[in-house]
C-alpha cells in the first residue's frame, strides 16, 4: 500500500510570538506563509492541529499497530527539524504517553486472541554520528570494563534486515516492555542547541519482533520498527559547534541518504541507494515487501521557521506519493525467478554428479576385474 503521511503542527511556547505561519486549514490540508510570500498548501492523509492530543493521534495509527499482528512489517517514524515535538510525539511525558508506549499497550492488549500465541521480544538502538548503539547495554565506564559488542546490518537470506549483535529482551508483560523502554530512552545521547534544550542528537530505533503461532502450527514472523529521528537543523540558527555540530552534520548526512531513497522510490527507480546510511539500510527493511508505513511530519508554527517547515512538508508530501505494494509484486516475482533457476541448476548438477557416481562405480568395477 501506500505511505501514510500524518503532519502534526506544534503549539506556540509561553515565550514566542504568535504569527500563523502554518496553519491547519482542514482535517487533511495546512498552509505555510512567511514575508509576505506566496502561501503553499500541503494536503496529507491527516493534520493535527496544536490542539490534538496524543490519544486523538494514536487513534489514527492503531488499525496499523493490529496489523503487525498478522504478520505485516510496520514501521511509524517522526520527522522534522529540531524542535517541533518529535520526541515528544513519539515517547511522550508523564500523563501523556507517546506512540510507543501506546504501541506497547496496544500489542499486549490484542495479543491475547483465541487463534494464536504471540511470543514479543524488544530491541532498542540509537545511529549516533553513523554508528550504531545498542541502547540496552550499558556502556563501559572503566578501562577494565569489556567493550560493547559492535553491531552490524546484513541481509539475511530471504532479503530481511539483521542487526548483528543487537541484544533482544523478550517481553511478557507490559510492564516489563515500559522497563527497557525507559533505559534505553535514558540512554540516548542528547545535548542542548538555541532550539531545542534537549535535543535528541541521534535516531533512536524501537524493534518489537513479533512471533505468531496459529492452532494449525503454522509460524509467521512481523516486525514493528518505532523511530524517533534526529531532527534536521540550519546550524546559523542553533549555534551549535563542537561535539554539537558534529552531530547535527551527521544527522543532516544521513537525513539527506534517506530523502535520496525516498526520491528512488517514488520515482520508482531500478537502484535505491539503500546503502548510503545506517538508517536507510536498516528502513530498507520498512520500505520493503509485506510492510505498512506511517511518516508523522512535524511542522513549527513560528515565522521564523517557515524555510525550514516547506522543507520538511515537500519531503513528506514525496513520501506520500510512494506506493510500496507495485514495487513488492515486481521483487517477489524477480525473487521467485531467481529460485526458480537456481532450483533448476540444483537438479542439473544433482544429475550430473548422479551419472558421474555410476562412471565412478563402473570404473571401479573394471579395475576390480583388472586386479583378478
Amino acid at each position: 500500500g501506500n505511505v501514510r503521511v500524518f503532519c502534526r503542527v506544534r503549539p506556540y511556547l509561553p515565550h514566542e510570538n504568535v504569527a500563523h505561519a502554518c496553519e491547519v486549514v482542514s482535517p487533511t490540508e495546512v498552509r505555510v506563509s512567511s514575508n509576505g510570500e506566496p502561501s503553499k498548501t500541503f494536503k496529507f492523509d491527516k493534520v493535527f492541529s496544536p490542539s490534538a492530543s496524543q490519544e486523538d493521534v494514536f487513534l489514527d495509527v492503531q488499525p496499523t499497530i493490529k496489523s503487525a499482528l498478522d504478520g505485516h512489517n510496520i514501521c511509524i517514524f517522526s520527522y522534522g527539524q529540531t524542535g517541533t515535538g518529535k520526541t515528544y510525539t513519539m515517547e511522550g511525558q508523564k500523563g501523556a504517553p507517546g506512540i510507543v508506549p501506546r504501541t506497547l499497550q496496544q500489542l499486549f492488549k490484542d495479543k491475547n486472541l483465541p487463534t494464536s500465541d504471540y511470543r514479543f521480544t524488544l530491541s532498542m538502538l540509537e545511529i549516533y554520528k553513523g554508528t550504531l548503539r545498542d541502547l540496552l547495554v550499558p556502556r563501559p565506564t572503566r578501562l577494565t570494563d569489556p567493550p560493547a559488542k559492535s553491531l552490524n546490518i546484513h541481509l539475511s537470506v530471504s532479503d530481511h534486515v539483521e542487526v548483528e549483535n543487537l541484544t533482544e529482551y523478550v517481553i511478557d508483560n507490559l510492564s516489563d516492555a515500559l522497563k527497557f523502554y525507559r533505559k534505553g530512552t535514558r540512554a540516548r545521547s542528547t545535548s542542548s542547541t538555541s532550539s531545542n534544550e534537549s535535543s535528541s542528537r541521534s535516531h533512536c530505533l524501537v524493534r518489537v519482533n513479533i512471533v505468531r503461532k496459529s492452532q494449525l502450527d503454522k509460524v509467521s514472523r512481523s516486525k514493528v520498527w518505532l523511530i524517533d529521528l534526529g531532527g534536521s537543523e540550519r546550524f546559523f540558527k542553533t549555534q551549535a559547534w563542537g561535539k554539537v555540530l558534529e552531530e547535527g552534520k551527521s544527522i543532516n548526512v544521513s537525513l539527506t541518504a534517506l530523502g535520496d531513497v525516498i526520491s528512488a522510490l517514488q520515482k520508482k527507480q531500478a537502484h535505491i541507494p539503500y546503502r548510503n546510511s545506517k538508517l536507510t539500510q536498516i528502513l530498507r527493511d520498512c520500505l520493503g515487501c509485506n510492510s505498512k508505513v506511517v511518516m508523522f511530519v512535524h511542522a513549527s508554527p513560528k515565522e521564523e521557521d517557515s524555510a525550514e517547515t516547506t522543507c520538511s512538508l515537500t519531503f513528506a508530501a514525496r513520501a506520500r506519493g510512494i506506493h510500496l505494494s507495485r514495487d513488492c509484486a515486481a521483487k517477489s516475482r524477480e525473487r521467485e525467478a531467481r529460485i526458480s533457476s537456481i532450483v533448476q541448476k540444483m537438479e542439473a548438477l544433482e544429475g550430473e554428479c548422479q551419472r558421474l557416481s555410476v562412471d565412478i562405480q563402473a570404473l571401479e568395477s573394471t579395475v576390480n576385474e583388472k586386479k583378478r
